[in-house]
């Protein structure tokens, strides 16, 4: 056996791996969050409104102090996202993340989200993709060049099995963390590794998409025509998100509190804006994940109005969560606001426009590509990872509409998308790498 051929094998077989094992961990992770909300969050919402906020903001804060310490102690590069600092090892070569970083991020992520704080399980998911597969590539032997390649492909897996989006998980290692930078290397590892994880996904859901519609949804000329208007009111909710987030999070790097406590301060905060909406609307959608009530949205469920308080106070909840340095990301609440922004649209326009229930579903999904790409600049992403999760193809035009607004709005808005923005916040350029 040759030398390139051995390497060849080892290679496919360390990209199996990857796609494997983030698949399972994207799974254990999302069960993990699912079954911590349904005891602090759900059930504790039948109770009467004074208990169950008092109840809720506990346990919201003694999982922020827990999550602050252990980022603290054992993980100081776990705080938000994880999606720059998996784009700094790509572009920087820092290619070794700890075990601890795994753990921390697994444990943080699953009790912050679980307790209530309104942010994504997506960014821990790719974070802990991309350190699986570091350890992954360098047990199987390989040079820093190709385990660089082994990170995006395990990021690739992390968010293809996070929103059973294959790929969207591709495209935003192309278009986000590697920037075009070196794809002939890394696609074919992106792809195989996707396509496992997803194939995790896909066989323990037993095949149910991430968001189901109760029906394939048909593009009328109406929705094409009101998809840029929908474009820009979900856009201008990214932006806006953008610049509170940022804004706050400078604010909290100013702070002279130490990390535990300043993360309760923004956890509770976001708490305060959820218990708001709750207590408005009887929906808990403005704590976690909020899956439930964009599922509820998307198949019409929710009205105009509750969808307008909604997407305020989740927004606020989330820029508090994560600008304190939450452990979590954002992608899953960007398509709630943009899923909201869609319903608020339809509702105020479906009278004298005539649109029709299915009309007004497709605008909450071009709602939600709009918002997501108006933050991330990741159009290709944007696009996929709305089709994907809920496997309306006839959207598409609709989409890619909305994904070419937004971009643009964000490009007039901000030098750099959110996480460029968050990167200068820290002093990292990687534009001068």
């Amino acid at each position: 056996m040759t030398l390139n051929l051995r390497r060849n094998i080892l290679q496919l077989a360390g990209t199996a791996t990857i796609g494997l094992v983030a698949g399972l961990a994207a799974v254990a992770f999302h069960e993990a969050m699912v079954l911590l909300a349904k005891g602090l969050v759900e059930a504790p919402s039948a109770w009467p409104l004074g208990a169950f906020a008092g109840f809720v903001l506990a346990a919201m804060g003694a999982a922020a102090w827990i999550t602050g310490w252990l980022m603290k102690r054992f993980a100081p590069d776990a705080p938000g996202s994880g999606i720059p600092q998996v784009k700094v090892a790509y572009h920087r070569g820092q290619l070794e993340f700890s075990w601890h970083l795994i753990w921390v991020k697994f444990l943080g992520g699953a009790l912050s989200i679980g307790s209530g704080s309104s942010l994504g399980r997506e960014g821990p998911t790719i974070h802990i993709g991309a350190a699986i597969a570091s350890k992954i590539g360098k047990m199987f032997g390989e040079d820093p060049t190709t385990r660089a390649n082994a990170v995006c492909a395990g990021s690739a897996a992390g968010l293809a099995a996070a929103f059973g989006s294959p790929l969207a998980g591709v495209t935003l290692v192309l278009e986000e963390i590697a920037g075009g930078r070196n794809e002939e290397n890394f696609a074919g590892r992106s792809l195989l590794a996707a396509a496992l994880a997803s194939s995790v996904v896909f066989a323990m859901s037993k095949g149910a998409p991430s968001l189901p519609v109760s029906s394939d949804l048909a593009l009328s000329w109406r929705v094409l025509w009101m998809s840029p208007v929908v474009a820009v009111v979900a856009g201008s909710a990214g932006l806006a998100f953008q610049y509170v987030t940022l804004a706050f999070r400078a604010r909290c790097k100013r702070s002279p509190l130490s990390g535990p406590p300043k993360l309760v301060m923004g956890t509770l905060i976001g708490g305060v804006f959820a218990l708001l909406a709750f207590s408005l609307t009887g929906r808990v959608g403005a704590f976690g994940l909020g899956e439930q009530d964009l599922i509820a949205a998307l198949n019409g469920n929710i009205v105009w109005t509750v969808a307008l308080c909604l997407l305020v106070t989740k927004l606020m909840a989330t820029a508090a969560c994560y600008g304190a340095g939450g452990c979590g990301g954002i992608f899953a609440p960007l398509l709630f606001f943009g899923g909201m922004a869609g319903v608020l649209v339809g509702g105020l326009t479906a009278g004298w426009l005539g649109l029709t229930s299915q009309d007004q579903t497709l605008l909450a999904l071009t709602g939600m590509t709009a918002c997501l790409g108006a933050v991330v600049r990741a159009p290709l992403t944007s696009i996929l990872i709305v089709m994907e999760m809920t496997r309306q193809i006839y959207a598409l035009p609709a989409l890619m509409v909305a994904a070419v607004v937004s971009v643009y709005m964000n490009r007039l808005c901000f030098a750099g998308n959110f996480y460029d923005e968050a990167l200068r916040q820290d002093g990292i350029r990687l534009d001068e790498t």
